[in-house]
């Protein structure tokens, strides 16, 4: 049986390119308040619920460096995250 669970629903009927967007400005975007990131995420089509759910992962994005395609949005139980000591990634 496969540990990989696939990503919310709130998520599941994005596109990739709104997937890539939302995790990168969690990732990066240190300055915005959350409803600035809100407005934006609307702003580029993403649905209000989504957008607000995407939020509850900002602090994790901001402090983590995750393997591509094995982030907490993407898959809930298969993250990978980058170990600074081992210089690689592990599971989260």
């Amino acid at each position: 049986m496969s540990t990989t669970h696939p990503m919310a629903p709130a998520f599941s009927a994005l596109t990739e390119t709104r997937l890539h967007t939302i995790e990168d400005l969690l990732a990066n975007d240190e300055s915005s308040s959350d409803e600035e990131l809100i407005e934006f995420f609307i702003s580029e089509g993403i649905p209000e619920a989504s957008a607000r759910q995407a939020l509850t992962y900002r602090d994790r994005y901001l402090t983590t460096i995750y393997l591509d395609g094995h982030t907490p949005i993407r898959l809930e139980r298969d993250v990978w995250r980058y170990d600074p000591y081992s210089r690689r990634f592990v599971p989260a």
